[in-house]
């Protein structure tokens, strides 16, 4: 039988049961859009994660407390074990600053409380950092002024509100000179920063921001610090400058390792492109694990699929017999429901994929206005290949038994069927 005969006769059958067919191929939608969506949002958060940690300066670099293990393989578990280890110290931070290679260190400590102003108060987080740390992260200042190196020195008792916190404690009124509380002490609004919106799944303009020691010692009472932020002098020299703050911080917690084995230290020290790479991978095996559920869902249509085609042989047994009886041959019956099977997938991967991309704009227009950034539409080529391949294979999976059973009938026997 020739294939285009094949098809007419695929979808002549088809047609006389649109309901039932309808109803098959929803099952493929469901999935396909479902896969597409998830690998187009897990391609967008990459694309924002990546985006911003290359927006802080391709010369940044991180520093946080804790060794490299190789075998734990869990950032939630890593990052929770960070908060246990009290390595880190302001004066490592001051130690890394005198490196030639190094331009800014800013050393942060942060912490959750409410902030309170007459009868309101709202929760925020609260940063304790130097004066730095606004220059390193491009921070400017709306009105009032930032925080100065002489209010981390005398411990003062000032902050700079994020724009959301200001709004809600203050309203329209002008929160430069007036006093909030947080944790039971006062504290002097000194400046409010610019709007900033979301980055790294953070919203900033929920942060309030005070100097290091006034947070390490009135609000958390701890005397080390959560990270360090560098800079160094030249993108250029980052290979050097990372290496310089490894054997700054050995020499300062007496770790000896001339074998430059990471495990051993009780620190982690990462550029800006390890940093990248790392929450790169993160989030592509978190897109892969959401793709993959998502995937049941194309199995679910699949035993569909195979549960009507059978449904289909039984109500069409007669007709098997008549085409058997007029020369019709094995080989013909079975790519006749085969075929049927993979229109069946191959339409339903068609729609679904359509309506992943409109589905996937949709969330990407959603994200960027939750997020208050600019969330990326992504959809590769990849994801919709893989979209109609997979339709196609299920199609052809689960329509290999129904399609035996048919081109095994007995002529006679399918003749005589009611």
């Amino acid at each position: 039988m020739q294939l285009t005969a094949l098809f007419t006769t695929a979808i002549r059958g088809l047609k006389s049961n649109k309901s039932r067919s309808a109803l098959t191929i929803l099952g493929i939608v469901i999935g396909i859009t479902s896969v597409v969506v998830m690998m187009s949002v897990g391609q967008g958060a990459q694309d924002l994660i990546v985006g911003q940690i290359v927006s802080t300066g391709a010369n940044t670099i991180f520093v946080e407390p804790g060794s490299w293990d190789p075998k734990n393989t869990s950032m939630m578990q890593s990052k929770m074990e960070e908060f246990d280890v009290k390595t880190l110290k302001y004066e490592d931070a001051l130690a890394i600053a005198k490196d030639p290679t190094i331009d800014l260190v800013s050393p942060a400590v942060v912490g959750v409380a409410r902030a309170v102003y007459q009868n309101k108060d709202k929760k925020i987080t609260f940063m304790g950092i130097t004066p730095e740390a606004f220059e390193i992260n491009g921070t400017q200042v709306a009105s009032g002024r930032a925080l100065t190196k002489s209010d981390v020195k005398n411990m003062a008792r000032v902050v700079v509100l994020g724009y959301k916190v200001k709004q809600n404690l203050f309203g329209d009124q002008e929160a430069v000179g007036r006093t909030i509380r947080i944790k039971k002490t006062n504290f002097k609004v000194v400046g409010v920063a610019e709007k900033q919106g979301m980055q790294m799944f953070q919203n900033l303009d929920e942060n309030v921001y005070l100097p290091l020691t006034t947070a390490q010692k009135l609000l958390l009472g701890i005397d080390y610090v959560r990270w360090i932020v560098a800079r160094a002098v030249d993108k250029s020299v980052m290979d050097q400058a990372v290496e310089n703050i490894r054997l700054i911080l050995r020499e300062r917690h007496n770790i000896y390792n001339p074998e430059n084995d990471l495990s051993k230290d009780d620190f982690k020290v990462m550029s800006q492109v390890e940093a990248a790479s790392m929450l790169t991978t993160v989030t592509g095996v978190f897109t892969i694990f959401l793709s993959s559920v998502a995937a049941i869902a194309l199995i679910v249509g699949g035993i569909g699929i195979m549960n009507i085609m059978l449904v289909s042989v039984t109500e069409r047994t007669r007709e098997v017999g008549l085409r058997k009886a007029i020369g019709a041959s094995k080989k013909d019956i079975l790519w006749q429901f085969l075929v049927e099977a993979v229109v069946l997938t191959v339409v339903g991967g068609v729609i679904g994929i359509i309506l992943g991309v409109f589905f996937s704009y949709i969330a990407s227009m959603v994200l960027s206005k939750v997020l208050g950034r600019e969330w990326v539409f992504a959809i590769s080529l990849d994801a919709v290949l893989l979209g109609f391949s997979v339709a196609a294979v299920v199609g052809v999976i689960f329509g290999i038994y129904p399609a035996k059973k048919a081109a095994n009938l007995e002529p006679v026997e399918a003749l005589r069927y009611e």
